[in-house]
C-alpha cells in the first residue's frame, strides 16, 4: 500500500511516495521496514517461561520421557514447535520496531558472553 505526502524544501512541495508494508511479526502497517532474512517470529516471554520451568539447558531431553500425562507432553511440542519458528529463518519484512523487541528479547532470553556482546 502507498501512500503520498508534500515535503516543502526551501519553500518548494515535494511529492514524495511512501510505500507502507506489513510487518510479519507485529501485523501492522508501517514505513520503516527492513527486508530480509528473519526469524519466523522473536522470542516470546510465555514460551521462555516453558522453557524455564523444563529447564533451559535440556529441555528436550523430555520429549524422551513416558512418565508424562497428555497435557505435559502437549506443552513440550508446543515448545518444539516454537524451538523451529524461532530457529528457522527466511525472506521477510520487520518493521523497526519489532526489531527492537527482538534485540531486547534475545538479550534477555539469549544473552551473548564474551568479547562479542552488543550494547543495544
Amino acid at each position: 500500500m502507498s501512500f503520498l505526502s508534500f515535503l516543502y524544501n526551501d519553500g518548494s512541495n515535494i511529492l514524495e511516495m511512501n510505500k507502507l508494508e506489513t510487518c510479519h511479526h507485529c501485523g501492522e502497517e508501517k514505513e520503516n521496514c527492513y527486508h530480509g532474512y528473519i526469524a519466523m517470529c522473536i522470542p516470546i516471554p510465555e514460551a521462555e517461561a516453558m522453557i524455564e520451568k523444563w529447564g533451559r539447558e535440556n529441555w528436550w531431553k523430555n520429549l524422551e520421557r513416558e512418565d508424562l500425562t497428555e497435557e505435559e507432553m502437549k506443552e513440550l511440542d508446543d515448545l518444539t514447535t516454537y524451538d523451529q519458528l524461532l530457529n528457522t529463518v527466511g525472506r521477510g519484512v520487520q518493521c523497526d520496531d519489532c526489531g527492537r523487541k527482538e534485540a531486547e528479547l534475545y538479550e534477555i532470553y539469549y544473552p551473548r558472553v564474551g568479547d562479542d556482546k552488543i550494547d543495544l
